[in-house]
């Protein structure tokens, strides 16, 4: 029997976000403006930070952090590294933290004196960057693919361990112990599948005649897909935490995948939810919108931590013209965040 947990993406404007914390900490219905003197720009993985010193209300110096998107969504609004100067006068929107006495927000945009204005996560409609479509359609799965995304959901959701899940006892007893910072990511390890299939960034997709091979944007992940017809798991593979994959594509035209092969893997299922060697990861790719749009559905079966399979889905949009950010994750950047906690 199969648990269906469907989780469905909008597209919501530009942007999209790697997240390793929750940012339930932001009021997000409302906005605070800080103006001031940029004193740093972390431009680091996994979020970029600035630091912005203001003067106050009773004219103390105040010490602003705000918290941005990762350097490929900086990118993608426009941003580089020497966007801005040490000593620069701006004037910064945020959401603000729902302590008020933490002087730490969720970067919005920021204005230069010069009237330019930057968005960290998503452009306002009215300033959106036209809708462009690759010259040509993916016929064999090939191209870039970009998660759909519904960024609200994104900043605010999903930070806990799945409620609906049917969970054996060692998957409850688990959860009963969660913590979001015991998350691997703020050490930066690149997430396991297939939990990478949902990380927030672009995927390529190059196929051959002996498979595809999937190489995700802001993590050391590259995946192997490979067309072995009737083909098992091979002697030689070491168990490890993305398993090994074999493929076929089905009469219409539905690229199925197995993956078995893991090893013990902490949070290898999601957020909060271990993973066993018994785990098996069934994937199903189905191309859309004349080639444009991919579908993704999967079921995750693993007896340690699940009673039943579960099944989710996620859709993506072909891009064109787009390179890869090569900016390393930082562990330090990682948990930055924790001293506001």
């Amino acid at each position: 029997m199969v648990a269906r947990c469907v989780l469905v993406f909008a597209l919501f404007t530009a942007g999209t976000v790697g997240a390793h914390h929750s940012r339930s900490a932001f009021n997000l219905d409302s906005s605070i403006e800080v103006e001031g003197t940029l004193i740093e720009l972390a431009w680091r993985n996994p979020h970029a930070f600035l630091v912005v010193e203001s003067i106050d209300e009773s004219g103390n110096t105040v010490e602003w952090t705000f918290e941005g998107h990762s350097i490929a969504g900086l990118m993608r609004n426009g941003w580089t590294r020497n966007t801005f100067d040490i000593g620069e006068r701006v004037v910064v929107v945020a959401r603000p933290n729902r302590d008020a006495e933490r002087f730490f927000g969720l970067l919005s945009h920021v204005t230069r004196i010069d009237g330019e204005t930057l968005y960290a996560f998503s452009r306002p409609p009215e300033s959106a960057l036209p809708s462009r479509r690759p010259v040509a359609p993916s016929i064999d799965f090939s191209g870039t693919w970009r998660p759909i995304l519904d960024m609200r959901q994104t900043l605010v959701g999903g930070f806990e361990p799945p409620s609906d899940w049917p969970y054996t006892e060692k998957g409850l007893a688990e959860i009963a112990q969660f913590d979001i910072n015991d998350d691997p990511g703020l050490d930066c390890e690149a997430y396991p599948m297939p939990r990478i299939t949902r990380y927030p960034y672009n995927q390529r997709w190059e196929a051959s005649g002996d498979g595809i091979t999937i190489t995700h944007e802001q993590a050391a992940t590259v995946r192997n897909l490979n067309f072995e017809i009737g083909a098992t798991l091979p002697s030689s593979h070491a168990p490890d935490k993305n398993g090994y994959s074999i493929a076929r594509i089905e009469e219409d035209g539905t690229l199925v995948v197995t993956t078995t092969g893991f090893a013990d893997t902490k949070w290898g299922s999601e957020r909060g939810v271990s993973s066993s060697d018994q785990k098996i990861v069934v994937e199903s790719y189905r191309l859309i919108e004349g080639g444009y749009g991919l579908a993704l559905s999967y079921r995750i079966t693993d007896p340690e931590y699940l009673r039943e399979s579960v099944e989710l889905s996620r859709n993506f949009r072909l891009i064109s013209g787009y390179e890869f950010t090569d900016e390393p994750c930082d562990t330090l950047t990682a948990r930055r965040h924790l001293q506001f906690d």
